[in-house]
């Protein structure tokens, strides 16, 4: 098993609706419909995993919408097609597991 076919299977045991894609060759991970909490509110919405370097960020995690008040400095990228928005959230290493850099980029809007 390849270390990008460990680590998505590590996100579809959390998530069992993700989906490995390939943008510029590298794999993605998209979770549709993926459950979260932003301060106090529970958010369910579609999120892109980006397991490598991106945009100048070490990792990067995609929303499919901008949530007001939480994280910092939102911008639009287009990924696989489509557009999403991400804050401004750096330095999680590509050298974790792909469940432990989601759920420190989920940090950056807690």
């Amino acid at each position: 098993m390849t270390d990008a076919a460990a680590n998505f299977a590590g996100l579809q045991a959390m998530h069992s609706e993700a989906v490995l894609l390939k943008e510029g060759g590298q794999p993605v991970a998209l979770l549709p419909a993926f459950g979260f909490m932003a301060g106090d509110t529970p958010y369910r919405m579609d999120l892109l995993l980006v397991p490598f370097a991106h945009s100048g960020y070490d990792t990067r995690l995609f929303f499919a919408n901008r949530i007001e008040g939480r994280g910092a400095n939102w911008n639009q990228h287009r990924v696989i097609e489509r557009n999403w928005w991400a804050p401004s959230w750096n330095h999680v290493p590509a050298s974790l597991r792909w469940t432990q850099i989601l759920l420190a980029h989920l940090r950056a809007i807690a």
